[in-house]
């Protein structure tokens, strides 16, 4: 990651048209390769599987081969969203060991690495739960375990400064209650008041075919840190939606999801800004409705906003600033929509690192979700 002074890896298989199990094999020979120069600690491995049982096989199958090629331990998501031109993707995570003392924590059968360096630590993981019995139970469960991992290492809630919520059937109902929601109460009550100071993690919330609920964070503790909530003027802030557009009309408790549009953070001078999962929403409502192209049209100017050069004078406090995009990762969610969602994307940011994957959006007309980070220099 690059304020951990590294960065991330998109592996892709080099051969098409082979099985999920070859193109597994590809990708994990270039990660061999990759780690032999790079410092790697977290894997991220976005894949298209047909059942829960292959999930649980291939999740297995996966944890071996990586014990194979790491001597150390590895932060390690299998997250069902079928990459749109391949069976599988690893996206690779690095630092430069020159800076960062590192240490590994299980809890509840999920990983963690702490990162230290004089005053500051980095803590950075993820949580899943995948009980087959509603998304309450796992949001519980999950958010139950992130927090005694906090606990344990003395790091408070509101040191989240980045979150990723991969929720399966995410626009789904468990009864009458909206999969969605169910997590966003939750989470709103893990949070409690402890965001009130200086704004929500910037987050992203996505659907994924199987798997429960994966959380993925990245909390931060350092007298080195400043960071800061970044809005969109054009939005309303998610957290302050009306109860109009929360889904789940039958739904007895409705609270907001609680997350920013993006997040500056500046340590040790590497300045960025975490854009959030982003979509095609004017003030609280969905603009282009069954129009994919107008879709990623209005999301990438709400995601430029964010990095507009009002936001990069407030952050700088007047001095220049030059930024570019980082990376991203474009969720679309009809497999018909790629071609015409991908020719809007490079037109606006060129051969930039991007995943395109199929993953459900958090609204049923939505059809396409951009999230990524923005490098301040």
């Amino acid at each position: 990651m690059y304020f951990l002074n590294g960065d991330r890896i998109y592996i892709k298989p080099e051969k098409s048209g082979s099985t999920i199990n070859d193109q597994l094999s590809d990708c994990m020979a270039q990660l061999s390769l990759i780690n032999s120069g790079k410092k790697v600690f977290k894997l991220n491995f976005f894949v298209n599987t047909t059942s829960d049982k292959e999930y649980e096989i291939l999740s297995s199958d996966i944890q071996s081969r990586v014990s194979l090629i790491f001597s150390d331990k590895v932060v390690f998501s299998l997250i069902a969203q079928p990459p749109l031109t391949s069976h599988i993707i690893i996206e690779a995570f690095y630092y430069d060991p020159k800076y960062w003392d590192i240490e590994f924590f299980n809890t509840d059968n999920n990983v963690s690495v702490l990162f230290s360096q004089n005053n500051t630590k980095v803590l950075i993981g993820n949580i899943q739960s995948n009980q087959k019995a509603g998304c309450k139970t796992d949001s519980e469960i999950a958010f139950n375990a992130l927090g005694k991992l906090f606990t344990k290492l003395s790091f408070p809630v509101s040191s989240i400064v980045r979150q990723w919520n991969y929720i399966e059937n995410i626009v789904g109902f468990d009864g009458e209650e909206q999969r969605y929601q169910e997590f966003n109460n939750i989470r709103s009550g893990f949070y409690g008041n402890s965001f009130t100071q200086n704004g929500y993690p910037a987050a992203t919330g996505i659907g994924m075919n199987r798997g429960g609920l994966i959380i993925e964070f990245v909390a931060v503790q350092s007298t080195e840190i400043e960071t800061k909530p970044v809005d969109n003027p054009g939005q309303i802030a998610a957290h302050s939606y009306s109860e109009e557009v929360l889904i789940g009309e039958e739904c007895i408790i409705k609270t907001t999801p609680k997350f920013e549009r993006a997040r500056f953070m500046n340590m040790f001078e590497k300045k960025l800004i975490f854009i959030s999962g982003t979509a095609s929403i004017i003030g609280e409502n969905t603009v282009g409705v069954n129009n994919p192209v107008k879709q990623t049209e209005v999301t990438i100017q709400n995601i430029q906003r964010l990095y507009s050069e009002e936001v990069l004078q407030k952050i700088s406090n007047n001095n220049t600033v030059l930024s570019r995009y980082g990376h991203a990762r474009v969720y679309i969610k009809k497999r018909e929509h790629y071609p015409a969602i991908r020719e809007v994307f490079e037109t606006h940011f060129g051969n930039q690192p991007v995943v395109y994957i199929i993953a459900d959006i958090c609204r049923n007309d939505l059809l396409v979700e951009i999230e990524g980070k923005v490098i301040l220099e």
